[in-house]
């Protein structure tokens, strides 16, 4: 009886030693898998646009709605809802030629990465592609009209410049990041662009290094004006839900242009002095265009 115990008790030895080891292994033997460096999505546009948009969900959930829905062909009404409430900000770069519209994308989001392969799939008309990065590969999905990405579950990259996108993410977020680095520009955006984008939160702001075709948009007029650059803000008419106020500032070549310019301005907007300031000899920012939200739509939904 004895002997027997003596055993029974040399045996639980045995399996509580090899327990401790299994735990040891477990702890100590086990690579940790690295945490990422968060990415401003804003990082990841490049500088070959001609026009650049930063657009708050906060404020025009509809808008939103409105640039998935014209964008990703055939998504459902409900796919889209979903996607657009975990929008928080979008910022894109813009291309027109004859050929049409180009768009890049960086979205800032917070999709569910379970949720993808249910809505980005064969059966729904997508086809998979993959970019390989220095430590993993990133998916992306194509359709006839778009290429969507998720590297991570809050940044969507979205049209064209897939590859170039996917590559920066993967280098800055494997980037070890200096304290109070999150917000830096590490993008090829020129600082002052860079931080007029990223600071837009109460409002939509843009910028058009070649606007002719903006102000077309805006105007329907075809206006002569010998412009640098143009940047300006959609701002919510507190008066009027169904209102933007815009303001637009234009950076005339020289200030001859100037003045011809904004006579041709007060002509297409039917300005009154008061909305109108000149800033040194070639700087013009005009305030309180009054646009109706419908218009905006037409000309931010890119491919309506």
């Amino acid at each position: 009886m004895i002997k027997n115990g003596s055993y029974l008790l040399k045996k639980l030895n045995k399996i509580k030693f090899s327990i401790l080891l299994v735990l040891i292994s477990f702890l100590f033997g086990c690579k940790s898998v690295p945490q990422k460096t968060y990415v401003e999505p804003l990082n990841l546009l490049d500088n070959e646009s001609t026009f650049y948009v930063a657009i708050p969900k906060s404020v025009d959930p509809e808008l939103v709605k409105k640039i998935i829905t014209t964008n990703v062909q055939d998504i459902s009404e409900k796919d889209a809802e979903l996607i657009a409430s975990r929008i928080e900000k979008i910022y894109c770069g813009i291309n027109k030629s004859k050929k049409g519209i180009e768009l890049q994308g960086s979205i800032k989001a917070n999709i569910p990465t379970s949720y993808v392969p249910k809505v980005f799939n064969k059966r729904n008309g997508w086809n998979e592609g993959v970019v390989s990065g220095s430590t993993e590969e990133f998916k992306y999905y194509s359709n006839d009209s778009i290429n969507i990405a998720f590297p991570s579950s809050n940044i969507v990259c979205i049209g064209r410049g897939m590859q170039y996108m996917l590559n920066t993410y993967d280098v800055l977020s494997n980037e070890i990041s200096a304290e109070g680095d999150v917000i830096k520009n590490k993008s090829e955006l020129p600082d002052e662009l860079y931080n007029y984008l990223l600071n837009a939160n109460n409002e939509i702001r843009f910028y058009a290094n070649k606007p002719q075709s903006f102000l077309s948009l805006l105007t329907g007029a075809n206006l002569n004006l010998k412009l640098v650059d143009v940047s300006g803000a959609f701002i919510v008419d507190p008066s009027h839900e169904n209102q933007y106020l815009l303001q637009l500032n234009f950076d005339f070549k020289n200030e001859k242009y100037l003045r011809a310019g904004k006579g041709l301005l007060a002509l297409a907007f039917g300005l009154a002095n008061g909305q109108t300031e000149i800033l040194g000899n070639t700087k013009l920012i005009v305030k309180d265009i009054k646009i109706n939200k419908n218009q905006l739509y037409k000309i931010l939904t890119i491919g309506a």
